[in-house]
């Protein structure tokens, strides 16, 4: 029972993963929605758009936006975070480099 507890509270303190986005008290998972990371997070450093290239049907190549790339900088302690928007859902979190 005693390493059980002990196992319990060594993932407790284990650092968020991937895939999860910590602003202040909130925790923001993949599927939740942008309206909820503006309220939560406020607004990223940085928006980009995602593009790929995709063919008319008469063979010309055209770009189309598919998604959008938010990056939020919490300061040089935490890791920036790039959150990868597509119809105002969130499909990506990953962590990026210390900010600073």
């Amino acid at each position: 029972m005693k390493s059980v507890c002990w196992l319990l509270l060594l993932v407790a303190a284990l650092p968020v993963s991937a895939g999860t986005l910590r602003c202040k008290s909130a925790l923001l998972t993949e599927g939740d929605t942008t309206a909820e990371l503006l309220i939560r997070c406020g607004q990223p450093m940085l928006k980009e758009d995602l593009t790929r290239y995709e063919e008319n049907g008469f063979g010309a190549r055209m770009t189309v936006k598919y998604a959008e790339r938010w990056t939020y900088n919490f300061g040089k302690n935490q890791f920036m975070q790039f959150v990868t928007v597509e119809n105002g859902v969130i499909t990506e979190i990953e962590d990026g480099p210390r900010g600073g």
